[in-house]
């Protein structure tokens, strides 16, 4: 006999948006409502794009109590939540936030990275994406294991399994879901994929996750640093750019290429202005310890865990293309909404391709063992340390970007 709380009227449909504090936000209605839902939009108020992670509304907004825009559901980016014990089964839809009209809306995240990737393929490129996240699970029955071990491994393997499965009515998975370095700590990797699918991809992990570990009475975090005592939580974002013909054009015969180069470049250049949109919380910067393999360093290093930005090169083919060469940017968590994230990266690599910088030279080792005035002369800068700073490089570029 159906319960009502399996009934198909009961059951809901979510069309939500990642806001700028990276919490999904958005309305739900009766399933039934959906094909209406998808085509006619849902009214959505201004400001809660702003609203921040404890909910509170900035007192100096552009928007105050005016306005109207409206939430148009993605009906190929949909998640199917399963029924549990207590609550029926939902479908969530990733949202765009339009006008009235129907264009764009400037402040909607996936719009803004997906304006950033058309002004990429007007350069003849394109970008893919692999994101990996940091978290910590807590209430697992397990006593915390050793890094990196089966016992760690095995201590989530149930919710790793159910995460699978429900990422995979979304069209994505997790190609990693590993024991880290911190007790109960915890790896995910997502597939790599085209740039906005990416995106999109990483935030369906994130919500399932959270999902999936209150269904077990687990609490999960992916705070930078929730404890002090503890090795933080980032986001790892891997990219490669490829050409319109669909060639790898990040390495080639074991060195990045102009294009490449250039695109590095012109991230180092603005790495304060990026910080804006990756390590957008207090928080964030509690993580930024030398010689922590959190990359407090704005360079480059080949393999070098110690730089803001690593070359993984991989294995040339017959033509010296690096078809599985990718750069690495390190310094990001998810406090940041992973579209703005990408469209801030996207938007200085292209400033460095305008301005046809140069690749810049690789450092070996940790630069934290480098002389203050030898790391000076060699131009290798520590990144802020004060979300002051970073506002502040993000409100000269921004008009430009965004």
């Amino acid at each position: 006999m159906t319960t009502p709380l399996q009934s198909a009227a009961g059951r809901l449909a979510m069309v939500a948006n990642l806001d700028l504090s990276g919490v999904m936000r958005g309305r739900s209605v009766p399933a039934i409502r959906t094909a209406e839902v998808l085509a006619d939009g849902l009214p959505w108020v201004p400001t809660n794009i702003m609203l921040s992670a404890l909910d509170s509304i900035p007192a100096k907004n552009p928007f105050g109590p005016m306005g109207e825009v409206r939430l148009f559901g993605d009906p190929a980016k949909k998640l199917a939540l399963p029924a549990r014990a207590d609550r029926p089964a939902l479908d969530l839809y990733l949202a765009d936030i339009r006008n009235m009209d129907g264009s764009d809306w400037m402040m909607c995240p996936r719009g803004q990275l997906r304006r950033a990737l058309q002004a990429l393929e007007a350069r003849g490129l394109t970008l893919k994406v692999g994101f990996e996240h940091e978290l910590y699970l807590t209430g697992l029955q397990e006593v915390p294991t050793a890094a990196f071990s089966l016992a760690g491994t095995r201590a989530v393997s149930a919710v790793s399994d159910e995460v699978q499965a429900i990422l995979a009515t979304a069209g994505t998975r997790l190609d990693q879901f590993a024991a880290e370095f911190g007790n109960h700590q915890f790896e995910i990797a997502s597939p790599v994929a085209d740039a906005g699918t990416a995106a999109d991809h990483a935030v369906f992990a994130r919500e399932v996750i959270r999902d999936v570990a209150l269904s077990r009475g687990l609490a999960v975090t992916f705070a930078p640093k929730p404890d002090a005592a503890q090795p933080g939580s980032g986001v790892h974002i891997h990219f490669s750019l490829w050409d319109s013909a669909g060639n790898p054009v990040t390495a080639h015969s074991g060195a990045l290429t102009a294009t490449a180069g250039a695109f590095t470049a012109g991230i180092l250049k603005h790495f304060s202005a990026i910080m804006a949109f990756t390590t957008p919380t207090p928080n964030s910067f509690a993580r930024f310890l030398p010689s922590n393999w959190v990359g407090v360093f704005a360079c480059l290093g080949e393999r070098n865990r110690e730089t803001a930005i690593r070359f993984c090169p991989r294995r040339p083919g017959n033509d010296a293309r690096h078809a599985g060469a990718s750069l690495e940017f390190r310094v990001a968590d998810a406090s940041a909404n992973p579209h703005l994230a990408l469209a801030a990266i996207v938007r200085a690599g292209l400033a460095g391709i305008e301005a046809d910088l140069s690749t810049p030279p690789h450092v070996e080792g940790d630069p934290a063992t480098i002389p203050q005035d030898e790391r000076t002369h060699r131009g290798i800068a520590s990144i802020p340390t004060s979300p002051v700073e970073v506002l502040e490089a993000a409100d000269a570029v921004g008009p430009a970007w965004f």
